[in-house]
């Protein structure tokens, strides 16, 4: 069976690489990544894939996927690469933080610590964040 990924509808779910983002923050976006699927419903080319920071920084057509980065700036190069160009659209005791582009191409979900990190991604699946960021990238009203 092949699979097939769509450069404008399938979400990549960036994990840092190494020993702690993987143990930690893996998990949380394997959690995630059924979201959005569960979302998709089945349909064609809508899906999330779970990845590393260093593969959608060095593989070209990382850029040209919507992308949500799970994990803080110093455990996720990608987070460190697009966090300070993405606006706060949720915040809880500057601990917990939810940036997202307007257009919804990019977001990272990150806290100063593992609990906040599941914290924000929480918020973002249950409280229509993540609503919000596919019906921007998949083109839903």
């Amino acid at each position: 069976m092949n699979r097939y990924f769509d450069l404008r509808t399938t979400v990549l779910v960036v994990v840092g690489h190494g020993i702690l983002p993987e143990e930690e923050d893996r998990p949380i976006a394997y959690e995630l990544k059924r979201a959005v699927n569960a979302r998709a419903a089945g349909s064609e080319g809508r899906a999330g894939v779970v990845v590393t920071d260093v593969w959608v920084m060095n593989n070209e057509l990382g850029e040209f996927f919507p992308a949500i980065a799970i994990g803080g700036p110093g455990v996720n190069a990608f987070t460190a690469q697009i966090y300070e160009d993405l606006p706060v659209i949720f915040t809880r005791d500057q601990r917990v933080f939810i940036q997202m582009a307007n257009e919804g191409k990019r977001a990272a979900l990150w806290g100063m610590d593992q609990a906040g990190t599941r914290e924000a991604v929480d918020v973002f699946v249950n409280d229509g964040l993540l609503e919000r960021f596919l019906d921007l990238v998949w083109g839903r009203p």
